[in-house]
């Protein structure tokens, strides 16, 4: 069962992340993320610790997402054991732009993240972020969240 006030924490976690993001502020993103962070992007590359985390993000975000912005549309989260949780969050992106400065279509995705709580806050210790393939993937095949 999932502590009410975990559960706020961690949705704010998303709400953070999408301010962080949307204001192009890659030290605020990075601060969202342990230290020694496993990420993985969207691309499928590997991200150890917050500073490859934040150097990578800075560079896309002086780039390609410059213009992006993010919104969660949906999150679940189930604990794992105490203090730490499992969350799926899906999102939308909009503005992100192709290697000419053309603007590419909205795309969807979904993250897993593992969550810790690292007190006085949460942290993001592990995440696997991917694209929603529309017309391959389904509605049938999306996780519900609320």
């Amino acid at each position: 069962m999932v502590n009410p006030g975990d559960e706020a924490a961690i949705r704010q976690l998303g709400n953070a992340w999408d301010d962080a993001w949307n204001s192009h502020d890659m030290q605020a993103l990075a601060a969202l993320v342990s230290p020694n962070v496993d990420f993985i992007h969207v691309m499928g590359g590997w991200l150890g610790g917050r500073d490859a985390f934040e150097n990578y993000h800075a560079r896309l975000h002086a780039t390609r997402f410059k213009t992006s912005t993010t919104r969660t549309e949906g999150m679940t989260i189930r604990p794992l054991a105490q203090d730490v949780y499992l969350v799926h969050r899906n999102w939308r992106m909009t503005g992100e732009q192709d290697r000419d400065g053309a603007q590419l279509p909205p795309r969807q995705g979904i993250i897993t993240w593992i969550v810790r709580h690292e007190c006085p806050k949460w942290l993001i210790e592990a995440a696997h972020n991917t694209a929603i393939q529309s017309g391959i993937v389904g509605p049938e095949q999306r996780k519900p969240m609320s």
